[in-house]
């Protein structure tokens, strides 16, 4: 069984694919689960959707591992930082960078260290590639948000060597590696990060790609 996480406009992405809906109870709260035969889906912001800094991890997270599920894939939008990374493409990052500046850990009670040097699933990254042919490379730096970018941090990530930036994964990928799960995210690039850049144009790109999300959902629901 495969877990996804679908961002706020990508549940009706489901639609269509047989399975019920589930509450699992977990310790942090109660997440709703999706589950198929092959799959268990979570909507991160939940519904009404929640803005990043209030989506529950901890919960989406450990709901997957309640659920014996080992390998996640997380559906994620994001800005470019680079301009051959265009508007509307898709791509499997291999690293990582935060400014979330938060603490992101089951074990706020004991001394727990967890290797992060390779952030992402190496094998499910390379199989999702074979599978889907979405190109794999980059380096995701994660932003507090729910603010876009100053132009300011956005040089300031480029020299970093970032390439496309977002506000989810970095909580996400810290938390399935404390649980030893395989976890990899699946980037869609909606924005240039630049002066233009806003959630309604954001929308309007996302709407447009519905079909393709769907189908990619679709496709990652019989990835057991």
């Amino acid at each position: 069984m495969i877990g996804i996480i679908g961002g706020s406009g990508l549940y009706d992405g489901i639609e269509g694919i047989d399975g019920k809906e589930k509450i699992e109870k977990t310790e942090y709260g109660d997440v709703k689960v999706f589950i198929g035969d092959n799959f268990a889906f979570v909507s991160r912001h939940s519904n009404p959707p929640k803005p990043p800094h209030r989506v529950n991890y901890h919960a989406n997270i450990m709901a997957f591992r309640e659920l014996n599920v080992k390998n996640i894939v997380a559906i994620s939008t994001v800005g470019s930082l680079k301009d051959n990374i265009k508007p509307g493409s898709f791509l499997l990052p291999a690293n990582l960078l935060d400014f979330t500046n938060r603490v992101w850990t089951y074990h706020d009670n004991e001394l727990y260290h967890v290797n992060m040097y390779e952030p992402f699933c190496k094998e499910l990254r390379e199989k999702i590639n074979e599978k889907l042919s979405i190109p794999v490379g980059g380096t995701y730096a994660t932003m507090k948000g729910p603010q876009f970018e100053t132009a300011a941090e956005a040089n300031m990530l480029r020299i970093l060597g970032a390439d496309i930036v977002g506000m989810t994964v970095a909580p996400e990928a810290k938390l399935a590696k404390e649980l030893n799960l395989c976890y990899q995210p699946i980037c869609i690039v909606v924005n240039y990060v630049d002066g233009k850049t806003s959630h309604k144009e954001n929308l309007k790109v996302m709407k447009e790609l519905n079909e393709q999300l769907k189908k990619l959902i679709q496709e990652l629901s019989n990835f057991a």
